[in-house]
């Protein structure tokens, strides 16, 4: 009895044995389904149609080209699977739908791995949808979720076999709108294979991209990865072999990889309101709003990182250590394409706020850090350490990318030497393309943002851009041709290039970068001999860089420059009418991007005025600047919409060209304001050009932003010097009216005409308080004033007379062109410009003035004189001012705060009420090499280098238009600033050295800036009759910088008027301290004291006159007299300082220092060398410009 009862069926477990099946099924375990399907048939003898199914799926995992996980002792051919189609159709017609769908698709299966597409489809047809089966016998639900997946892959794959693309894609959009998702092995196995299938066939409707087919691709891939990212790790000992997926994982997110790239590439952008059914996801860049803008880039940034960060793990992960012998090319290519997309993040499309934290500096950072984990993977990858170099120069680290690039060039030039011996040029290596664009691209680095050390190195590194060019063989007769005639002396190549291995672009570029490191040399080399034949050698090289492309602005900037400093003017007007030309013929269709060409041609209009004002062409040197800013049409293309407030200047339709150029490009518009106000120095007078000097300030503030964030240094000392007590308006800045312009009825003492005494004339002075040493101290720090939307500010009332004080050039008498209407159309294409938009400054159609007295101003110094007395400040204007929006005092700067609390400028997202040290986020450039991304540090230096060059350049105005104390104001304003950038270097524990040297970047070095000071204060004084304060302040100047050329012209100057006792040796002391003058100015000067006393002096001195008994002529005989020692020293002296001078390349060009230097030579009877250094004064006045030629651009020969 008990033997029948165990032989008979049991449902429980047959319902146990069917769930067991199930799940072998799901988990993959083929080696089980046998012995559970026999189970179940004995327990669940009408579960048939499912274990036949069963079987049948263990014997197509057990097939050939399909091997499981598990080790088995055998396989199956696919041939063998014939014998099962007979029996699943025989139990499809019996079973219940359920079961039936179930073998159906198994069915399908083996006609699918047979090749037959069209069975496949024919199997597939006839099944029904699982979710709606219902009946006695269903199958499990696990297994059936499984075969749902399988039918949507082998349907597409089937119909993508047979070219019906159309339905296709219906199939795999279907398919990724349903993916179940991954609860068992198979289930994960399958929906991978239809993922991967989806996403590689989207991607291959991507190569002619449009919206539909980057969407759908879209759609899928982020299909794709939503799965993996909810899809749980795999148990361990049951996973997912491989081998058994058709499209490796690491393949897909590739084509994931590339997808992103391709929309980054192409400007589009996502759709922020697209519906998950939208095809909408791609939308043109230009039609979202500011808000969704913005949001829709963070999001595409965010995914192209994860997108980026999980191909690099699967990619590294996988790949092993090459072999000296091998390399991989797959590390080397992605690795191209991620730096190409760094690109694009970092280009002018992109902003620091469309980045997300840390802005580009930290995209930059993290595409450092792939750079040297794919280091790990290869074997002296040049790719790698080319691309090191270029991302450590792109965010300003440049003696790390100098080191990879001597790297490069170590491992470059093995590999060509072995190319010599073998013939044959190694895989690994970068073509010779490659490897002369990088060195070249090393040249413009050195010469552009380094010192003289770097400058050096540029020399070097032309060398071997030399000798890889010399390994190009003369291919044509054409060739050897041209070599013969530049060794006789014709520099010209030929019209048409001869043919050659590399690109005429490579070539240029060489050519290029040769003859930029020469010019640049020679500008720094002591060995004037050699000076000359560099400058030839630098031509030589530009003209040939001009042949192979001659639309290349660079090469024709730089060939220009140095024709016109060789004194080959007329020829460097040829070049760069040629190149202005060419821009025009060249122009396309308007846009942003096609600006490009015209930005680069900005400092070319301007050497052109300049080179237009050596042959005293003014009138059209006077158009040229104006055309350098007219050249862009309206100037809301350069400056943005005016009258925008600053919290809506962050919109991209109120952004201008300005917005996205580097500080070098902002510097050579600011170049071209200073040569304007030149141009009315010298046609109306200096006093004409002093109430300009307002709008200069202006239009730094529109380029650079408030100057008020460089007057506190970022980390201020607490010294009694530095702690200035607070003021009701919170400025920190001293008066501006002081400086930038004369007050109201105010002129030189010297003229005799009574002025109100300004507070730097009034106000004692304190030991605490340092000052120049003639008594004229600067006073303390005077409240700015900021004009509020009511205007606070009254209007400074025209001047209907003026006192024309012309420029006086020495050595170069130049005439006086135009007339007071032609100064007025100046002014009114200012206006037009929209460089001074006095609508944006306060409201009223006329310009600013001096409020009257009883204003609401200032005085925070102790002691300071009656309010009345001081005139109020005059406040820095800014585009982004407007009466609706003015801007407001703020309190005092917090700069020990994070970076993600600082008041952001332009590419910046967040507000603060803090100050922010930083610019606006630099953008790189149009040009092959990307504008690097300075430190803080690096960006404050320039920044204040070129305040302190505004300060002083109207300080200089001050001076030739007798308003000294004026001058003195504006001179103090650019000490302040030195002031401080040498308390943020000191914060940097900078050394002396640091202190001399520029270092790295743009601008000047500390100590350069003292000098410069200081040589204009000596000026100053010099104007002002104080001769010995004036060699005081040129002494303090070459302390700082020997080698500065005002300081020694004029100290130089002052030591021969010694040794022709014009000056006595030394300066007379008065008896008593010195009393306020009537004008409120202290009277210090020895010949207006009475009865004064002093040491003795020279025998010719003025001081004879006063009863100074003098030693008599025999005296004199017998005993040299150190006043003889000293006349002879100071002689000797100057003619020592401007024989180095003159040999120097800053120097060697300078008229007043030859025509100061042929003066020392007279004094020393040598006549002969008298004559000599005139006659090349008068060679270096035929060609001398209004302003030096280093004026154009700060970055040398490079733009």
């Amino acid at each position: 009895m008990s033997l029948i009862t165990s032989k008979a069926p049991n449902p429980d477990k047959g319902r146990r044995y069917l769930a067991s099946l199930d799940q072998a099924l799901c988990n993959g375990s083929w080696l089980e389904v046998a012995e559970l399907a026999r189970k179940t048939d004995k327990h669940a003898p009408e579960r048939k149609c499912f274990t036949l199914t069963a079987r049948t799926e263990a014997q197509i995992a057990s097939a050939s080209h399909r091997p499981t996980s598990a080790s088995s002792t055998g396989t199956s051919s696919i041939h063998s699977l014939n014998e099962a189609i007979p029996k699943l159709e025989e139990a499809i017609a019996t079973a219940d739908s359920g079961e039936a769908y179930c073998a159906q698709i198994c069915l399908a299966e083996v006609y699918w791995l047979q090749e037959d597409a069209a069975a496949t489809l024919k199997a597939l047809a006839v099944g029904s949808d699982p979710s709606a089966t219902s009946g006695t016998h269903t199958a499990p639900l696990g297994w059936l979720e499984v075969c749902s997946v399988k039918a949507s892959y082998m349907r597409a794959a089937a119909l993508e076999a047979l070219g019906e693309d159309r339905e296709v894609q219906a199939a795999y959009r279907a398919a990724v709108s349903q993916t179940p998702g991954s609860r068992t092995p198979e289930l994960r196995r399958w929906t991978e294979r239809l993922l991967a299938r989806a996403c590689m066939y989207g991607s291959k409707g991507t190569v002619q991209p449009n919206y539909a087919s980057l969407s759908q691709a879209l759609s899928s891939f982020r299909a794709w990865s939503n799965f993996w990212q909810r899809a749980s790790p795999p148990v361990s000992g049951v996973g997912i072999d491989v081998a058994r997926v058709e499209v490796p994982r690491r393949q897909v997110w590739k084509a994931y990889y590339d997808l992103l790239s391709n929309i980054l590439q192409h400007g589009f952008l996502y759709n922020s309101n697209a519906s998950p059914s939208s095809d909408s996801i791609v939308v043109p860049g230009g039609e979202a709003s500011d808000e969704r803008y913005v949001d829709a880039k963070i999001r595409q940034r965010a995914e192209l990182k994860r997108v980026e960060s999980t191909y690099e793990s699967l990619l590294f992960n996988e790949t092993q250590f090459p072999k000296a012998s091998q390399t991989n090319t797959e590390i080397e290519g992605w690795i191209e394409q991620a730096v190409g997309n760094w690109r694009i993040l970092c280009g002018a499309a992109w902003t620091d706020a469309e980045l997300g934290e840390g802005g580009k500096d930290a995209v930059g950072r993290a595409m450092l850090e792939i750079l040297y984990r794919a280091a790990t993977k290869t074997f002296h990858s040049t790719a790698i350490l080319r691309q090191l170099f270029n991302v450590h120069a792109a965010i300003g680290e440049f003696e790390l990318a100098i080191h990879a690039f001597n790297s490069y060039v170590e491992i470059v030039g093995k590999g060509k030497a072995r190319a010599l011996k073998t013939g044959k040029h190694p895989l690994d290596l970068d073509t010779d393309d490659t490897a002369i664009m990088t060195a070249a691209d090393a040249v413009r680095v050195l010469c552009k943002y380094g010192d003289r050390d770097q400058a050096e190195k540029a020399t070097a590194v032309s060398k071997t851009l030399q000798e890889w060019l010399d390994q190009q063989q003369p291919t044509t007769s054409e060739e050897l041709e041209t070599r013969e005639d530049v060794e006789t002396g014709h520099p010209e190549p030929p019209s048409q290039p001869p043919a050659s291995a590399l690109s005429s672009m490579t070539l240029a570029a060489a050519h290029r970068a040769i003859g930029t490191a020469q010019a640049h040399w020679a500008r720094l080399t002591y060995d004037t001999d050699a000076r000359s034949g560099r400058q030839s050698d630098a031509v030589k090289s530009l003209r040939k860089a001009l042949a192979y492309d001659a639309e290349s602005v660079e090469s024709a900037y730089a060939l220009a420059r140095v024709l016109a400093e060789t004194q080959d003017v007329p020829a460097a007007i040829v070049v760069i009418k040629h190149s202005i030309a060419v821009a025009d013929n060249s122009d396309g269709d308007d846009g942003i991007e096609d600006f490009g060409r015209h930005r680069q041609l900005i400092p070319m209009w301007h050497l052109l005025s300049l080179c237009l004002t050596a042959g005293d062409d003014y009138e059209p040197a006077m158009k040229m600047c104006e055309a350098a800013l007219g050249q862009f049409g309206d100037a809301s293309v350069l400056f943005g919409q005016p009258g925008v407030p600053n919290a809506q200047r962050q919109s991209r339709a109120f952004l201008g060209l300005v917005d996205q150029m580097d500080f070098y490009e902002k510097q050579a518009i600011i170049e071209i304001k200073m040569t304007q106000l030149t141009f009315v120095e010298l046609t109306e007078g200096a006093e004409s050009a002093v109430e300009l000097c307002e709008e200069l300030l202006s239009f730094y503030a529109r380029l650079f932003g408030s100057p008020e964030q460089l007057q506190t240094p970022a980390k201020p000392p607490l010294t009694a010097n530095t702690i200035v007590p607070p003021t009701r308006s919170g400025g920190r800045l001293r008066s501006i009216a002081g400086s930038i312009r004369h007050r109201s009825g105010r002129t030189s003492v010297e003229k005799g005409v009574t002025r109100q005494p300004s507070v730097t004339s009034t106000a004692p002075r304190t030991s605490a308080e340092s000052g120049p040493p003639n008594g004229y101290a600067s006073g303390s720090p005077i409240a700015i004033t900021l004009t509020n939307e009511d205007g606070v500010s009254a209007e400074k009332p025209k001047h209907d007379h003026h006192h024309h004080h012309h420029l006086h050039v020495p050595f170069k008498i130049r005439g006086h062109h135009g007339d007071s209407r032609e100064v007025g159309n100046l002014r009114t294409k200012r206006s037009a410009e929209g460089l001074n938009n006095t609508s944006g400054l306060d409201g009223r159609d006329a310009a600013p003035a001096v409020p009257p007295k009883d204003s609401d101003v200032v005085d925070h110094a102790p002691g300071a004189a009656d309010p009345s007395m001081i005139q109020p400040a005059v406040r820095y204007s800014t585009f982004a001012e407007t009466s609706a929006s003015p801007q407001q005092p703020l309190g005092d700067p917090q700069h020990n705060t994070s970076h993600g609390t600082w008041l952001p400028h332009l590419g910046h997202d967040s507000q603060s009420p803090e100050h922010d040290v930083r610019s606006p986020a630099p953008l790189p450039a149009f040009s092959a090499t990307s504008s690097p991304q300075f430190s803080s540090l690096q960006q404050r230096q320039h920044q204040i280098s070129i305040l302190v060059k505004l300060w002083l350049f109207i300080a200089g105005l001050y001076v030739r238009a007798d308003l000294h104390d004026d001058a003195s104001g504006a001179t103090e304003e650019a000490c302040k600033l030195v002031e401080t950038l040498e308390a943020d270097k000191g914060a940097q524990h900078a050394n002396a050295r640091r202190l001399f040297e520029k270092g790295w970047g743009g601008g000047k070095s500390v100590d350069e800036l003292w000098a410069d000071a200081y040589s204009l204060k000596g000026g100053l004084a010099t104007a002002r009759g104080l001769p010995f304060e004036a060699m005081e302040q040129y002494e303090r100047a070459l302390s700082h910088f020997p080698d500065h050329a005002e300081g020694i012209i004029g100290l130089s100057d002052l030591l021969m008027d010694i040794y022709e006792e014009k000056l006595p040796a030394e300066e007379p002391q008065p008896l008593f301290e010195p009393s306020p003058s009537a004008s409120g100015t202290f009277s210090d000067h020895p010949t207006t004291l009475p009865g004064f006393d002093s040491r003795p002096t020279t025998g010719k001195s003025t001081l004879a006159e006063a009863g100074r008994t003098l030693p008599t002529a025999a005296g004199r005989q017998k005993d040299p007299m150190p006043a003889e020692l000293n006349r002879l020293a100071a002689r000797d002296r100057a003619y020592m300082l401007l024989v180095n001078l003159t040999k120097l390349g800053s120097g060697w060009d300078n008229a007043e220092a030859w025509f100061t230097l042929a003066r020392a030579y007279e004094l020393s009877k040598q006549v002969g060398k008298a004559k000599q250094a005139l006659w090349w004064v008068v060679e270096l006045e035929n060609s001398k410009p209004m302003r030096a030629w280093c004026e154009v651009t700060a970055g040398g020969y490079v733009l």
